[in-house]
């Protein structure tokens, strides 16, 4: 069904607007004047959130999860949002789910993540040797089920209010009605909005972080461009440039078209990593790390090593993995809910955990074992680290994350002609990434947004050029992985307050609405005319004992 979306003269939350736009000035203005200062604070305050708070965000993403897998199957997951055919097809839909969450993080970590686990914190008190063997199945895990049930878990409350009880507007702050009331539409919901823009600028910050540099460091080797903040600003200033049209086009034609894009320039990646890398290593150790990492899941999902014997590889690695799921969780939400009419909240909860899991074991199935591969079939000795050249080793004495992408892929055969595709496609996944989370924000600042209404182009590009201004300022002043890290782990804590209240708000609300239904009920009410017809004359040939066979029910887009 197309053509839904249309732009309004609705009213806009200006006090959000410029609240945000001064809070992130004065944090513009600190980097400027005092560069280490800032960087040194922030990753003071991530440290003590990490080991003082770790516990909090291991406990809080397992509750997430379970409650995915409870609403899922209970009655409420036959719930459709919207007595409506989906708007996407299944295939576009998907592809924008998993290009607007991803970005191009995706390309960075599925590239390296397996080296920063063995020669740097390792779990379980392992040596090296026995970290690689669960590199990847901890990588599986971290990119898996319980991060993408972080995504699942608001979109329910957000669209529900949106399609079911045909409330108008697309915020957070509406997710959280059913606990604070209306409230969340005075100072209230203007201080939830904050949060919500604030946690969006954390969990991007790392995205650009790393997908700024390390396209930096390839185009410097494609082309020899200078790896410089000029560099940082050219392409952050092509990317906006890219997202304008794409804002400008609306989400059929924008995100919709360059999701598709990536996506099959994805597949093509990661086929040529498993065609040309090293296919039955590959092969064999995605089966094997997808049978380590559902052996140990348990183990992984509650372990936070109280001796720190492993030098705090839950708190560095698992606590700072879900922080960022739970930072960018809300901008997934309202992008997600928009693109999901018509969808039963049962499709939208597995299709989000299922599909989004089964996109990072493609990538770090191939990618990363691609690269361990390259250490292991060629019989490395760990014990000889910091002495023999190797690529890894140059990793270990350097720290040159971006340059070891660029050495990864340049070791496959044609590594140029991938280079190029490597940079074609982390470019346009930025791009997916900014406009989704750019789309968001202007929801979240435009009052009583229609259902089928977008928010202002305008509104929607002044937040893509402010999601630019934070990782510019911490790219000028030379930040290391670890001040980006600092800057979502903090957000992330007042974003869970919100989650907690949405979750709250959706059992309430389901239970207030169809509580007293039965799941047979609840199929039949959220039937579209010409299903309930059939339904009806199928079930009256049945009850008349009729031999006739029954009939099929019409195809549509909807969940089968």
């Amino acid at each position: 069904m197309k053509g839904y979306n249309h732009t309004k003269d609705y009213p806009i939350d200006y006090m959000t607007i410029i609240i945000s736009i001064t809070l992130l000035a004065a944090l513009v203005f600190l980097t400027i004047i005092s560069p280490d200062l800032v960087v040194k604070n922030l990753v003071s305050a991530r440290d003590f959130v990490i080991y003082y708070l770790g516990s909090f965000f291991i406990v809080f993403v397992a509750g997430m999860l379970f409650y995915n897998i409870w609403l899922a199957f209970s009655k409420y997951g036959n719930i459709r949002l919207g007595k409506i055919k989906p708007q996407y097809s299944t295939f576009g839909w998907i592809a924008m789910i998993f290009c607007a969450a991803m970005g191009t993080s995706i390309l960075f970590w599925s590239a390296i993540e397996w080296a920063y686990y063995i020669i740097w914190l390792r779990p379980f008190g392992m040596d090296m040797a026995e970290t690689a063997d669960i590199s990847v199945a901890y990588s599986f895990f971290h990119w898996g089920i319980p991060a993408w049930s972080v995504y699942a878990t608001g979109v329910v409350p957000i669209a529900y209010r949106y399609y079911v009880r045909k409330k108008e507007g697309l915020t957070i702050q509406g997710a959280c009605e059913g606990v604070l009331g209306n409230k969340v539409y005075g100072p209230l919901g203007t201080v939830i909005n904050i949060i919500f823009i604030f946690g969006i600028l954390g969990g991007l910050t790392i995205s650009y972080g790393t997908g700024i540099p390390m396209l930096a460091n390839i185009a410097a080797n494609l082309v020899g461009s200078p790896e410089n903040f000029l560099a940082f600003f050219v392409l952050i200033l092509l990317i906006t440039a890219m997202f304008t049209w794409s804002a400008c086009s609306g989400i059929a034609k924008g995100i919709l078209v360059l999701s598709k894009i990536t996506v099959y320039l994805s597949f093509a990646l990661v086929g040529y990593f498993l065609i040309f890398g090293h296919p039955v290593f590959e092969i064999e150790n995605t089966v094997q790390s997808l049978g380590l990492s559902m052996q140990n899941f348990f183990q992984m999902l509650f372990y936070l090593d109280p001796t720190r014997a492993s030098g705090g590889f839950p708190q560095e690695w698992t606590v700072f993995y879900w922080a960022w799921w739970l930072g960018l969780a809300p901008v997934m939400w309202i992008f997600i809910a928009k693109c999901s009419a018509g969808r039963t909240i049962r499709s939208v909860i597995l299709t989000v955990i299922l599909a989004g899991t089964a996109g990072s074991v493609l990538f770090f199935g191939t990618i990363s074992n691609y690269g361990l591969g390259e250490i292991l079939l060629k019989g490395f000795d760990f014990s000889t680290i910091g002495s023999n050249g190797t690529f890894l080793d140059t990793f270990y004495n350097t720290w040159n994350e971006y340059g070891l992408v660029s050495d990864v892929i340049l070791s496959l055969p044609a590594g140029k002609l991938i280079l190029a595709a490597w940079f074609a496609t982390g470019f346009i996944l930025l791009v997916t990434t900014m406009d989704s989370a750019a789309y968001s924000m202007a929801a979240a600042c435009t009052k009583g947004l229609g259902t089928w209404d977008d928010p202002k182009k305008r509104l929607r590009i002044l937040w893509a050029m402010m999601l630019s201004v934070c990782p510019l300022c911490l790219l000028w002043a030379e930040a290391s992985l670890s001040g980006f890290k600092a800057v979502l782990i903090i957000t992330a804590i007042p974003v869970s307050i919100l989650i907690l209240l949405s979750i709250i708000t959706c059992t309430k609300w389901l239970k207030e609405d169809f509580g007293m239904m039965s799941k047979e009920e609840i199929i039949q009410y959220f039937m579209l005319d010409d299903e309930k017809a059939l339904y009806l004359k199928n079930k009256d040939r049945l009850t008349n004992h009729s031999d006739a066979e029954p009939e099929p029910c019409p195809q549509t887009q909807s969940d089968s």
